[in-house]
């Protein structure tokens, strides 16, 4: 490899590639979908690490439906995985269409469920990414310090010079 012979030369300031990684029409089709993905509004929501919800995420729906404990064939994962895709995209809602579709019949009472279940688990996931958010942890943080702060209050209070025990 001509860099790894430039870096054992220490050359690799003045290296240069003699071949171009991507295509150029490859690289006109990739660069747009970079640089919205390096946008320094979206990067900034990811700072903290705290992007994640694991309660929502697809594997977690797939191993709720067929759990790993439970001995199962690839068929039921796949099918686990159809419904996981679908709950994931459609909500609860979806278990309606499917129930539909093999020919049952549905009341309101399983309407009411599956509309309330979507929504709390938009309250839920609402309720995660505010906490997550930046402005939160430093609201929690400035929260956590004014705590500390009048607990060292009160214990001056206490332990100050003065203080007789002995009463």
């Amino acid at each position: 490899c001509e860099w790894q012979r430039a870096a054992a030369m220490g050359k690799l300031e003045s290296y240069v590639h003699s071949y171009d990684a991507f295509s150029s029409e490859v690289l006109e089709a990739i660069r747009p979908v970079y640089n919205d993905l390096s946008a320094e509004a979206l990067l900034q929501r990811c700072v903290g690490g705290f992007n994640q919800n694991n309660n929502e995420s697809y594997n977690q729906l797939i191993w709720k439906i067929t759990p790993k404990t439970v001995p199962s064939g690839s068929t039921i994962v796949n099918i686990a995985a159809k419904i996981a895709a679908s709950v994931f995209n459609e909500g609860s809602s979806i278990h309606l269409t499917m129930l539909y579709s093999i020919g049952s019949k549905l009341g309101h009472n399983a309407h009411e469920y599956c509309r309330q279940m979507d929504e709390n688990r938009i309250t839920i996931a609402e309720h995660r990414a505010q906490l997550a958010t930046r402005e939160a942890r430093i609201l929690r943080r400035q929260q956590k310090s004014e705590n500390l702060d009048i607990l060292e209050d009160m214990e001056d209070l206490f332990y100050g010079p003065g203080i007789d025990d002995t009463v």
